[in-house]
């Protein structure tokens, strides 16, 4: 992997080397795999169609991060652990970008772990190898609902969308949870909300500020 220290933070989960990137995504060496959690493509239009105005080029700011996700880390795979979706399938404005981005990556292999708004998601449609709603791999669990899994199975899951308080920095930032038995991602979208965690005794939390990381103190 090329990432810098500034934007990576290599720890060991269930006994493997993964690397914490600032731009919220979990790389995994041993596969060359990428892992997200809750790209939520089409948020956006959902809310404009409800007559909410939100920004447009959401989606084409998230996968310009993601194109450069994936060079800068050399994946051969992208997981997502859930909710692709946020909305209808049909007229969607974000599927010809998605497709255009899955033209330009067509040599990557997108594997996705079914999330709660994904049930209109139809992968053969975007170019997406589904897993199902989880999927046992090495040490680890992927799935998209937080839950402990079958013993000796570290669970990497999405989902809460944490976020913590940064000490001596305004607002909440989107962070990785780190559990003891359970890993729970950061959203990836930009345009998402967020859950502020209250990290446990024997957690952790590794905050992502402006595409660096920051690893906080557990407890």
């Amino acid at each position: 992997m090329n990432a810098s220290p500034d934007d990576a933070l290599t720890v060991r989960i269930a006994g493997e080397p993964v690397a914490l990137l600032g731009q919220r995504a979990l790389y995994w060496p041993a596969r060359k795999r990428l892992v997200i959690a809750d790209l939520h493509l089409g948020k956006g239009d959902v809310f404009r169609r409800a007559g909410i105005a939100v920004p447009q080029g959401a989606t084409r700011a998230d996968l310009l991060r993601l194109s450069r996700l994936v060079a800068t880390t050399g994946a051969c795979e992208l997981w997502i652990v859930g909710d692709v979706l946020h909305g209808p399938m049909s007229q969607a404005g974000w599927k010809d970008a998605w497709i255009r981005w899955r033209a330009e990556h067509a040599a990557l292999d997108v594997a996705v772990l079914a999330g709660n708004h994904d049930r209109a998601l139809q992968g053969d449609e975007l170019g997406l190898r589904m897993l199902g709603e989880t999927w046992a791999e090495g040490p680890f669990l992927f799935r998209h609902i937080p839950a402990v899994g079958p013993l000796g199975r570290h669970v990497i899951a999405g989902h809460v969308h944490p976020k913590v308080r940064v000490p001596g920095l305004p607002r909440h930032w989107p962070a990785f949870w780190l559990k003891p038995e359970m890993t729970v991602l950061p959203a990836f979208s930009e345009f998402t909300g967020g859950h502020v965690i209250r990290a446990g005794q024997n957690d952790g939390a590794v905050a992502c500020v402006k595409g660096t990381v920051l690893s906080l103190r557990s407890g």
